[in-house]
């Protein structure tokens, strides 16, 4: 039946044509059944069956799948557009302001200058600090000092780290507000880091309520030497007791929106002199310094995501024979940057020490640390000392001491760093 379908579809159009050779005939009825059954003259490939549901499933999610490193990556590249949005549009004066953190003397907002500091020149933050008298009366009262944070931040152009050095036992400026607080040393002897991480949340908490956001601590310097200079401020004598109690105490502030600030690179664990008063020399061999007083930080850096990294007032000639730690790009970019691979913000100790004063003034040491890879200076007080060191920071750059871009390099890291930490929205 169908062959005859077909024989009268060919005749058809051949009506009133004499076709006469037979041989014609049944050609154009071979290539007709060729072309009807997909083969002969066509080049096309014969049409694959189409993927089961589950197979096309499974292509989809596929295709809509991001690694997480893509993720990562594409966060980080939204952070940096935001940040680089808030660098355009920054004058000189403010990329430097924010390079500075001011330990402020007394406790009166106008009369300290602090609040000159915070409007007029910019700074990147400031610290409490029992011995400055910050905390006293009416400012012992939590309420007052909170109040007292709440207006700084109301000023800033750009929010403010605020913060202290809350480490425990000898150095606890919250036992003004909350009375006498465990050690390093004793969170390290509690054979439980749970401890120390319920510590360092408890005490975020508590740093919050004050209006801060930052805490100079913990200590990860490794004791080696008795009696130690740094007293209880150590966790142990081992770089793992170090990094296991550290760790979780830097978990404890860090999950609860407090920024922490490893310290004190290379390492103070084995010094015999206070930097308070002097330089210390700490005579140790690279491989000693690598395998004791680096390896807190290989781990925790890795492992607890540190916002900040304190370099402090210490001469390793192993590293650099003529320049402190917080002085040295051997010791900031060559090991902290390039060895160790940090490049979050890195925090100068104290300028003021004897260790750095005895032989640069605040001016001078802040211009040497940025040259060494540091991006937040600690150390001004008023705003003479700010207004000094700034203009000391536009006379590196005019002399090619400092660059433009090395500025913006570390305002961009501090910037981040506020992002992150939710400070920047």
């Amino acid at each position: 039946m169908r062959l005859s379908i077909l024989q009268n579809q060919v005749y058809r159009p051949l009506r009133g044509i004499a076709v006469t050779n037979f041989t014609l005939w049944m050609c154009l009825m071979m290539l007709l059944l060729a072309g009807c059954s997909g083969q002969g003259g066509s080049s096309s490939a014969p049409a694959k069956a189409d993927p089961t549901p589950k197979a096309q499933a499974q292509d989809q999610a596929q295709a809509t799948k991001m690694p997480d490193s893509m993720k990562t990556e594409t966060k980080s590249q939204a952070e940096l557009r935001k940040v680089q949005a808030v660098l355009n549009s920054m004058t000189l004066d403010q990329k430097l302001g924010q390079l500075l953190t001011v330990e402020y003397k007394g406790n009166n907002y106008e009369d300290s200058g602090l609040h000159f500091m915070v409007s007029q020149q910019f700074i990147g933050g400031y610290y409490y600090q029992t011995v400055n008298g910050n905390f006293d009366p009416p400012y012992n009262q939590i309420s007052n000092l909170a109040a007292f944070s709440h207006q700084a931040q109301q000023d800033a152009k750009i929010p403010l780290l605020i913060g202290t050095d809350q480490e425990g036992g000898l150095v606890s400026r919250l036992e003004t507000f909350h009375g006498p607080l465990p050690s390093a040393q004793d969170m390290g002897a509690s054979g439980n880091p749970s401890y120390a991480y319920n510590q360092g949340k408890q005490w975020a908490i508590w740093m919050r309520e004050l209006g801060m956001n930052t805490d100079l601590a913990p200590v990860v310097d490794v004791q080696t030497v008795d009696p130690p200079v740094l007293a209880s401020r150590m966790f142990g004598r081992s770089s793992k007791t170090v990094s296991t109690y550290a760790g979780a105490f830097i978990d404890g502030l860090q999950q609860n929106h407090v920024l922490g600030c490893l310290k004190h690179f290379p390492g103070l664990g084995s010094i015999n002199s206070d930097p308070h008063f002097g330089l210390p020399t700490v005579n140790r061999s690279k491989a000693d310094l690598e395998n004791i007083d680096f390896a807190p930080y290989k781990t925790m850096l890795k492992k607890n995501n540190p916002a900040m990294v304190m370099v402090t007032d210490v001469l390793d000639p192993a590293l650099d024979p003529k320049l402190p730690a917080e002085l040295s790009p051997k010791t900031v970019n060559g090991i902290l940057r390039g060895e160790l691979g940090y490049n979050g913000v890195v925090f100068s100790d104290d300028l003021n020490m004897g260790g750095i004063s005895q032989t640069w003034n605040l001016s001078q040491a802040t211009v040497l640390s940025l040259v060494a890879g540091v991006d937040m200076i600690e150390g001004p007080f008023n705003p003479h000392d700010v207004a000094t060191i700034v203009t000391g920071l536009k006379q590196a750059l005019q002399s090619g001491q400092l660059t433009q871009a090395r500025i913006d390099l570390s305002v961009q890291r501090i910037l981040l760093m506020k992002l992150r930490f939710g400070m920047l929205s």
